[in-house]
């Protein structure tokens, strides 16, 4: 997979920006501000989801454009696959109506080959995103849910079904909530949500455990970053590796119907996916990622993300775009020297950036260097 072109309008503080990658390594380079996040933003949309920073769609219109109150933005790409060229492009929904004052009503759309898309399958069989973030570095000492998201993520890229699981399970989740605060809530019904939550815990959890295992198989990086092993903290997870589905399910929606009292009373629901948690172990040392330093917690997140984009080749046939803002931070020299000589060997278009030009210089015979400034993109 090659992107060959990408066309921004009205995003961010991109006002029209029109760019044609020269190599597969891209590696932007500018101040804080310049535009840099935003354009792997960009490139992160073109696949299903929020994209890398999960953010609402009025957020991605460019602010003060002349006709912003419509909140109109576009992002088209030229992408080729196996010889094949294709266009792909997303956006806000086409309509001058659109007001500030709707923007939960508002509509992102997919175009493939000029055709309207709504199967998300479809799409994400033409881009695949794969990415790393700064905020990501604090993901083993801020909240569960920041790591859940993180990881439910990657288990997406190889099961797309997933992310309907976990939808299906939220919504009953709240629903049971909301019921449970209601005075003398229906049985019956409480019965049929506690029995949707039940079956898609089940199948969310089955979806985390088999990605947890081929990702905890894989150590092909290990000479020059950590191995480590995913671990999952999960009582439904713990059940399953003893029990069928329909075992933990019946066993699931006991405890569901056993706990509406307490569960009422705290408004909220004692059981399900949404109280799991995840954490990183190095295999050499048994040491966590929570009690290393901020140099090793970056390694051993490079180490899942670049596995993450191995199991999504061997998934599909196909690299994903590996998008990584600002990859070496908290990496000293060998660290750095040992991750751009990695990204090199991987069949795959990467997106890099930073501030400092010359710590990419080991790839600069490898790749095409570019200056973001202010929504521009100029080749250095």
């Amino acid at each position: 997979m090659r992107l060959k072109r990408l066309t921004l309008t009205d995003f961010r503080n991109y006002e029209r920006c029109v760019w044609e990658p020269k190599a597969p390594i891209a590696v932007l380079t500018g101040e804080n501000g310049s535009g840099k996040t935003n354009l792997l933003e960009a490139i992160s949309l073109l696949s299903p989801g929020r994209g890398l920073r999960n953010a609402p769609l009025n957020q991605f219109y460019r602010q003060n454009a002349p006709h912003s109150q419509t909140l109109q933005w576009g992002i088209a790409a030229q992408l080729e696959n196996r010889g094949q060229e294709f266009s792909l492009s997303t956006g806000s929904q086409p309509r001058a109506t659109t007001q500030l004052s709707h923007t939960k009503n508002a509509r992102r759309v997919f175009l493939i080959d000029g055709e309207a898309k709504r199967n998300q399958s479809e799409i994400a069989a033409i881009a695949r995103c794969v990415w790393l973030t700064p905020q990501m570095d604090r993901l083993f000492t801020e909240t569960t849910s920041g790591r859940r998201r993180f990881f439910d993520r990657l288990v997406m890229g190889l099961y797309p079904d997933h992310a309907s699981q976990m939808a299906a399970h939220e919504r009953s989740v709240m629903s049971r909530n909301r019921l449970l605060t209601t005075p003398h809530p229906d049985a019956l019904w409480l019965n049929s949500i506690e029995e949707s939550i039940s079956r898609h815990a089940v199948a969310a959890t089955a979806a985390r455990m088999s990605f947890i295992e081929r990702m905890n198989g894989l150590s092909l990086f290990e000479k020059d970053f950590p191995c480590t092993n995913i671990i999952i903290h999960c009582e439904i997870a713990a059940l399953l590796k003893n029990h069928p589905a329909l075992y933990v399910e019946d066993w699931l929606r006991e405890q569901l119907k056993t706990s509406r009292e307490t569960d009422a009373e705290k408004a909220s629901t004692s059981y399900g996916v949404h109280k799991s948690d995840f954490s990183l172990i190095d295999r050499a040392t048994k040491r966590s990622a929570a009690l290393s330093s901020s140099g090793q917690q970056k390694l051993m997140l490079l180490g899942v993300i670049l596995h993450q984009a191995l199991l999504v080749h061997e998934t599909w046939g196909t690299m994903p775009f590996l998008l990584l803002d600002e990859p070496l931070v908290h990496l000293d020299k060998s660290k750095r020297g040992a991750l751009l000589t990695t990204l090199t060997h991987l069949k795959s278009s990467v997106f890099l950036t930073g501030t400092e030009y010359e710590n990419f210089e080991p790839i600069k015979s490898q790749a095409a260097f570019y200056t973001v400034k202010n929504g521009f993109i100029q080749s250095r």
